[in-house]
């Protein structure tokens, strides 16, 4: 028979992998590359492994849709925002504003170049 899953995923605790100390990348006087201990990831398992690769794209799954989800908020505030009375006004001010300033940049380098 099968083994069955359960139902419940729980992330397994992790720590820093001790030997990048989390980077995931070793270092080397003439190169570099991923870390051979926790497979490039930074991270193992209580015991010193590297974690499995089933938990290890669960764990990448759950952030990736923590991120979206947050990246989706801001989304909503800044479309909140564009229709409060003046921000759309401020905002092409401002843009104008960073328009002249790379305008007069631009300018003074070019009069650099140009020995005045």
């Amino acid at each position: 028979m099968a083994k069955s899953k359960p139902l419940h995923w729980k992330e397994p605790e992790t720590e820093n992998c001790p030997q990048c100390n989390g980077s995931g990348e070793w270092r080397g006087m003439f190169g570099s590359g991923p870390c051979a201990m926790c497979d490039g990831t930074g991270l193992v398992g209580e015991d010193g492994e590297p974690l499995p690769r089933e938990d290890l794209l669960a764990m990448m799954r759950r952030q990736r849709d923590r991120i979206a989800g947050k990246l989706e908020e801001a989304r909503q505030h800044y479309r909140q925002l564009l229709h409060t009375p003046g921000v759309r006004e401020a905002l092409a001010a401002e843009y104008e504003r960073k328009q002249e300033r790379q305008r007069d940049e631009d300018m003074a380098h070019r009069k650099r170049l140009r020995g005045g």
